[in-house]
């Protein structure tokens, strides 16, 4: 029989182990920490695929003539079209496969493609899906990662159309029922057990060869390996060597530290979209922290907020606020070859006392008391001294958008142009005209790397010279992303994750 070792338990990682026992494979699942799931377990566990078999309400129809054709509006970068090709045929597969296969359901999130308006773009609850609440065996659930302290268990969806309530919240953690990336690792990771994976964690792979692989120092074994370890974001020497954009908020699990990376690059394998990441502006918590180091949180619906507005260290804005994190995170990367610094990092989220009042800001909710992370002045010119912005800069600034705002458009950014920009439920548009005035600072931060060996549309890592590396696999955000630099919409990289460790998997049972 086959024997394959998958290295890592994200939705990568199981999706693997899965396709390979699937295929009549002996599996081992090595996680290097001592929870499985890694960065998916801590995400809204939500995915992007095309065509789908998902019931879509409405007139929409999605097709993959239409995912090709804005897949190729967004074709910037180091790009793979034969991997996005795979993936437009096997993505909708995969999760139909998953449903029928695993405990996982999804459900339609109502978020619109990224860049609607571009062509072949497609509105709310098409192309992105979420995994519904889903109760596991506790012998289950005590081997997923914990959610994040601050995340309630309410999917996407209940939180954007106002169907949260504190009892539901209540219900929910009496229950012990799982939400998001927590719902999809434990639906896979339970068809895994029943499946005869041997799930191991805090277990690393020591060395691999194509003679085989070490397992904590054991005996060799042959092997065949997929490789999905996650982003090596948690590595700092290999992000100062590959990432050229400044990296503070880092979100993810503490495990990304790109054991698989260095596997590959010992095997000779060629590289792709090393420099590039999910992107996302971070807000950093005294006192968070994953596994005792320190873990950022990505800003979501605070930014897009009416009466909000982000500003650069010149205090003048420099995005389109609420747009898609990864687009803003990456506009946060623009550099001053006069002052030689980013810009944008840190920037600050600027917002008045109407904001302050109706809607929480992070982890602070309205009516609580003011954490020392957060600045307040009484006028506009009085943030900037606090910001350390230049105050006539960043007053001409909000008095601009303000009189814009008040006529109901963005000329400078197009803010609330686009679709996406309302998808949290609101209108983007309103002067900041109440005061006090108030500012909390934002780095460029990321969900994860997504660059790493190059593959084949089987999975499979492919050498310097062009030819595979025998029994080695690749997926997920160990692999090299086909999508460059885009993020076509919500779910982008869990979807890519579940279709490739798919393949991988399925290629390494078989090949």
């Amino acid at each position: 029989m086959v024997e394959v070792v998958v290295l890592g338990s994200g939705a990568a990682g199981l999706a693997a182990a899965l396709a390979a026992r699937a295929a009549g494979a002996e599996v081992t699942l090595a996680e290097a920490t001592s929870t499985v799931g890694g960065t998916t377990a801590l995400s809204s566990g939500a995915v992007w695929i095309p065509g789908n078999h998902v019931d879509v309400r409405g007139p929409a129809v999605d097709s993959v003539e239409q995912a090709r054709l804005h897949l190729e509006s967004l074709a910037v970068g180091d790009i793979s079209r034969v991997l996005l090709e795979s993936y437009l045929v096997n993505a909708p597969l995969v999760a139909q496969r998953l449903e029928a296969t695993t405990a996982l359901r999804w459900q339609p999130l109502p978020y619109p493609d990224c860049h609607r308006e571009l062509p072949g773009g497609m509105g709310r609850g098409v192309r992105s899906l979420e995994p519904l609440p889903l109760v596991v065996p506790s012998s289950v659930s005590a081997l997923v990662r914990s959610p994040l302290p601050w995340r309630p268990p309410l999917t996407v969806t209940e939180m954007v159309t106002g169907a949260a309530t504190p009892e539901l919240v209540r219900e929910r953690s009496r229950t012990g029922t799982l939400v998001g990336g927590q719902a999809m690792v434990a639906a896979l990771l339970h068809a895994a057990l029943e499946a005869g994976v041997d799930v191991r964690t805090s277990t690393r792979v020591t060395d691999w060869s194509p003679d085989g692989v070490v397992v904590d120092g054991g005996k060799r074994r042959r092997a065949r390996v997929v490789v999905a370890t996650g982003g090596f974001e948690r590595d700092p020497a290999l992000v100062r060597t590959f990432l050229r954009a400044p990296v503070r908020g880092l979100i993810g699990a503490p495990g990304s530290r790109g054991d698989g990376l260095r596997l590959a690059m010992a095997a000779g394998a060629a590289l792709g979209t090393m420099s590039e990441a999910w992107w996302c502006p971070a807000l950093r918590v005294p006192g968070d922290e994953i596994d005792g180091e320190p873990v950022y949180r990505m800003l979501f619906a605070e930014r897009a907020r009416p009466g909000v507005i982000m500003v650069d260290r010149r205090g003048r804005r420099f995005t389109n606020e609420a747009q898609n994190y990864n687009d803003v995170g990456r506009a946060m990367h623009g550099f001053s070859a006069q002052d030689f610094r980013f810009e944008a990092d840190p920037s600050w989220m600027v917002f008045d006392a109407e904001v302050r009042d109706r809607y929480p800001i992070v982890s602070m909710r309205p009516g609580d008391p003011e954490p020392r992370w957060l600045l307040r002045a009484s006028t506009t010119a009085g943030l900037a001294d606090l910001m350390g912005v230049p105050p006539e800069t960043f007053v001409d600034t909000v008095d601009r958008f303000n009189a814009s705002a008040q006529a109901g458009s963005d000329p400078e950014f197009g803010r609330g142009r686009g679709e996406y920009d309302s998808a949290g439920g609101e209108f983007t548009l309103r002067p900041l005209s109440e005061p006090p005035y108030y500012a909390v600072a934002v780095h460029a931060g990321l969900g994860g790397t997504k660059g790493g060996p190059r593959t084949d549309e089987r999975g499979r890592v492919v050498h310097v010279d062009g030819s595979v590396v025998p029994g080695l696999y690749a997926a997920g955000n160990a692999a090299a992303s086909p999508f460059g630099m885009a993020y076509p919409g919500t779910g982008t990289t869990l979807g890519q994750a579940l279709t490739f460790g798919d393949s991988a998997g399925r290629a390494a049972a078989t090949d």
